[in-house]
């Protein structure tokens, strides 16, 4: 049935698009946005604000007119929609209530089966003609994080091929390792080594993202005495455009969302 519904979808001659904007125009204009047929990982310690990073790209995208499905293990089709309502009012205060259900297709379950997901991605993109998909998360996919290193990178490829035999991104959220959280890592800043399976991740995404908050550790301020109140890291450790970059966008707690906001010193 998935190789059928595959076939099929291959047949439509959907958008041209190469790039689907995160709405976030700090990252956009260094990453031009999610590529189409690209498998891109987002990864964070807990309580970063990782799945609030997705949703209020999907928000954006939404808002943009894009066709989203977001899958999650975690969070009901209505804490998810409870979620998406208060970042409309973090980030649309000026605006209507926002409706989300023509634009945001949602499927939550215990644990994802890569065959399932693969047919229920084919089947959204073309009934609904999605333009991005959101996964939450990696590690569970078949047991991914088991650590069995064939399932592992069995469950990558597959992605990375779905996104292509789809012309759509597909971007996984995963975790951090607890290294970065060492005494002896100074400011606790990620880095690509501390990403789960980070061989085989590193291998088979185009798009790798990590999230960093200062001040979950207890840093108020930088060096220069600058406030890291609602500061939030990007480090872009690999995409098309740029091998290493990053960029500082702004976590509002009320809510929560990512949003560009210039951070005032204090």
């Amino acid at each position: 049935m998935a190789t059928k519904l595959l076939s099929e979808v291959q047949k439509n001659n959907f958008s041209n698009e190469q790039c689907v904007a995160s709405g976030i125009e700090a990252l956009d204009k260094i990453t031009g946005g999610f590529r189409n047929s690209t498998f891109a990982v987002v990864a964070a310690r807990p309580a970063m604000g990782c799945r609030t990073l997705a949703l209020t790209c999907a928000y954006n995208q939404a808002r943009a007119g894009k066709k989203v499905a977001v899958f999650s293990v975690t969070l009901s089709e209505t804490q998810i929609a409870d979620r998406l309502q208060n970042i409309h009012n973090i980030l649309g205060k000026k605006e209507s209530a926002y409706k989300f259900e023509n634009q945001i297709f949602v499927n939550n379950s215990a644990q994802f089966e890569i065959n399932e997901l693969r047919y229920e991605i084919a089947r959204l993109k073309l009934i609904e003609n999605i333009d991005i998909v959101y996964i939450d998360n990696l590690l569970r996919i078949n047991n991914f994080g088991t650590g069995n290193y064939a399932t592992v990178a069995a469950v990558t490829e597959r992605l990375r091929q779905l996104s292509r035999d789809m012309d759509i991104p597909v971007v996984a959220l995963s975790s951090l390792s607890r290294k970065c959280e060492s005494p002896q890592r100074i400011g606790h800043n990620p880095n690509m080594y501390d990403l789960r399976f980070e061989q085989i991740v590193n291998h088979f995404a185009e798009m790798i993202l990590l999230m960093h908050r200062p001040e979950y550790y207890g840093f108020r301020v930088d060096d220069d005495g600058n406030s890291l109140i609602g500061v939030a890291e990007l480090l872009i450790e690999k995409s098309a455009v740029s091998r290493f970059d990053s960029v500082t966008v702004h976590f509002e707690h009320d809510g929560p969302a990512f949003c560009d906001k210039v951070i005032v010193n204090q």
